[in-house]
């Protein structure tokens, strides 16, 4: 099966939509297709790592997106589509959609387009239904694929699609994350964890939606004894400015312990995920219309053996179970302090809800994404590790794949 991918974020941008184009396409590939990725070029004449990987990439002339990016898309789409005789040709993300309903005619190949939340509400405006409409992007020939039911259910209202052509794919977890690490003792000596305190970790740019503001404000209601056992890791770039500033002031002021650790490697998260107990990310709506649409990082987190406390905003629900991988709060800091105050007081639950979102997180490889949306075989025997890896609370060495695959998903 030859598979042309198209996509407006790629390697070397980790997070969202990038590590989703890179994955599918590993996994994809892993199964036997024959993937070529084209993607853009970030200014840069030279891409040495794309040799590495086990498919064609192809780079374009462009970086982040925008309008203007749109005619060159266009006809940078209706020239590869018509160049070569593909099975399946896959927008990835939403830049994509109106060049390749624009070409639809050039094919006879599948067409497949993928929504992952956020673009829904950013593609509501005027001027955009109207192109939308107008080059008929959800045509009849058009299949859609959507991360989780949120966003598929939000995607159908606000263009009235068809059930019949609109799936849900949840997304997949990289097996980087269930890779070898640090040992656990030597990792919270290093980070200055006594053997009796709680590690509560958070993996996300310091950004608005994101929550980190919310999940403050819930420690500081916790017990005293409580919050003095929980130690806040954060870990994330900066994000807006103004922000950033009103997070730092918070937590100078707050009493809790919290420790600002900026954007670290993905194997030293990796490290940190199994130092920690459990994993906290409390997103909230935004106002702009962004908004989750899966949650990759908490499979990430699952694949640590770490239970998550999230808020039941966007798709999270899909990537968080509720009582069985960890706990949904609603988006308010009484509802996430009494959440996160059961994770530190009840270890044995915290511990066997752990265990369950490590065994969810292994069922939930990119092969059987790229598998649902392409329609390919699945192997009968998997190559995931046996459950036996996974041993009350400790993880013990992963196998990690041969191929090469990045990690990170900051957005």
């Amino acid at each position: 099966m030859k598979i042309l991918m198209l996509t407006s974020e790629f390697l070397p941008v980790n997070g969202g939509i990038a590590t989703y184009a890179r994955e599918v396409a590993l996994a994809a590939s892993r199964l036997g297709a024959k993937v070529t990725v084209v993607a853009p070029g970030y200014g840069s004449s030279a891409h040495v790592d794309d040799r590495r990987l086990p498919y064609e990439v192809r780079r374009f002339n462009g970086g982040l997106h925008s309008r203007r990016d749109v005619p060159a898309k266009i006809a940078l789409t209706r020239r590869l589509v018509s160049a070569a005789d593909y099975d399946i040709v896959h927008a990835a993300d939403w830049p994509f959609f109106i060049p390749l309903a624009l070409s639809r005619r050039l094919t006879d190949a599948r067409l497949v387009m993928t929504v992952h939340g956020t673009e829904i509400n950013e593609t509501q405006k005027w001027a955009k239904r109207l192109a939308i409409r107008m080059t008929g992007v959800f045509g009849p020939r058009m299949e859609m694929t959507a991360n989780s039911a949120y966003t598929h259910d939000l995607f159908r209202a606000r263009f009235n699609i068809p059930a019949k052509q609109v799936r849900t794919v949840h997304l997949g977890v990289s097996e980087f994350w269930f890779g070898p690490c640090v040992e656990r003792d030597l990792t919270r000596r290093a980070l200055g964890l006594a053997p009796d305190a709680v590690a509560m970790v958070t993996v996300a740019r310091l950004t608005r939606r994101k929550g980190h503001l919310a999940t403050l404000a819930a420690l500081t209601k916790l017990r005293p004894a409580v919050r003095e056992r929980l130690h806040w890791l954060v870990i994330g770039p900066d994000g807006e400015t103004d922000y950033v500033n009103e997070l730092k002031r918070a937590v100078a002021r707050s009493g809790c312990n919290v420790r600002l650790m900026g954007a670290l490697p993905a194997q030293r998260i990796r490290d940190i995920y199994r130092a920690c107990d459990f994993f906290c990310l409390a997103g909230t709506w935004d106002p702009s219309g962004r908004v989750e649409g899966f949650g990759l990082v908490y499979l990430e987190a699952a694949a640590g053996g770490l239970p998550s406390v999230a808020t039941a905003v966007g798709g999270v629900a899909d990537a968080v179970i509720d009582n069985e991988t960890g706990r949904l709060a609603e988006p308010s800091p009484d509802a996430i302090a009494s959440a996160i105050g059961e994770m530190v007081d009840d270890g044995i639950k915290r511990m066997s809800l752990g265990k369950r979102a490590w065994s969810r997180a292994r069922t939930m490889h990119w092969e059987r994404c790229a598998a649902a949306t392409y329609y390919l075989p699945l192997p009968s025997e998997p190559s995931l590790v046996p459950d036996n890896d996974y041993n009350g609370g400790e993880l013990r060495h992963g196998r990690v794949m041969a191929l090469p695959s990045a990690a990170g998903s900051l957005k």
